[in-house]
């Protein structure tokens, strides 16, 4: 399936399925539904899908308490997203990736600790 142009995410139902996924909490499910636009995106919305997808798929390895997977999941996505422009697809990623790092701060300076259910991002775009 084609990624929309970035300035009409709005009709891409994947990528806002997704966005329903990812904030219920079913992050596997939001990984396959980015997945089907990512595939055929290229540039920096191929970045920013890609960021997306694998800080669902950290977050999964997070709630299963699988630190060292999450890690580098969330490195990668950290990465990935810093290309972006502040604001992509309806998405503020500063906010996103600032909501993300509080999230993930005890997998990455410690000390370990469970997922705190009320520190996992959401993501809003309008």
């Amino acid at each position: 399936m084609l990624p929309p142009d970035p300035d009409q995410w709005q009709i891409s139902t994947p990528y806002l399925r997704g966005i329903e996924l990812f904030n219920s909490g079913a992050y596997w499910e939001a990984h396959e539904a980015w997945e089907e636009i990512w595939l055929d995106a290229d540039g920096i919305q191929s970045e920013f899908l890609q960021g997306l997808i694998q800080c669902a798929a950290a977050l999964l390895k997070y709630t299963r308490n699988e630190a060292d997977p999450a890690r580098r999941l969330y490195g990668t996505a950290t990465r990935r997203l810093a290309l972006c422009p502040d604001s992509y697809m309806g998405l503020n990623v500063r906010e996103f990736q600032a909501a993300m790092a509080e999230c993930f701060a005890p997998v990455i300076g410690g000390p370990y600790r469970e997922i705190d259910p009320a520190n996992i991002p959401r993501i809003d775009v309008g």
